[in-house]
């Protein structure tokens, strides 16, 4: 029997399973490119300005989606959580809005824009100069 002088130990590498359980935690090399849109929506969300990159989707598209008449009275405020927050400069649009939610959804839907739902509200201040 040898003594505890004389008992050799097993390095940390020659120990069974550790090499393997550690060659898994390493990423095999660089990580893999994401999309610009992947990262800025995260970095808007760290912001607190989540749903800032849909938003401004659905900004660029909105003419087009609820015509020139509309768009001239009607802009798109704010994008929660898929909930699209248009603001109108008066009660008459607002409530030509209201009936018309359901079709601008489908329509946002149908351009690829990430748009559950549609609330209305009157904006007392001016529209956005874009």
């Amino acid at each position: 029997m040898a003594s505890p002088a004389q008992t050799v130990r097993p390095s940390v590498a020659e120990r069974p399973g550790r090499g393997e359980r550690d060659r898994d935690r390493r990423a095999p090399g660089p990580p893999e490119p994401r999309k610009v849109t992947t990262s800025l929506r995260g970095a808007a969300r760290m912001l607190g300005a989540e749903g800032a990159v849909e938003l401004a989707a659905v900004t660029s598209r909105w003419a087009e989606v609820a015509g020139e008449h509309v768009a001239a009275h009607a802009w798109p405020e704010s994008l929660r959580q898929g909930v699209l927050t248009v603001a109108t400069d008066h009660h008459a649009w607002a409530s030509e809005l209201r009936s018309l939610a359901s079709q601008l959804v489908k329509r946002l839907q149908a351009a690829g824009l990430e748009v559950g739902s549609m609330t209305v509200t009157v904006s007392h201040h001016q529209r956005p100069g874009w």
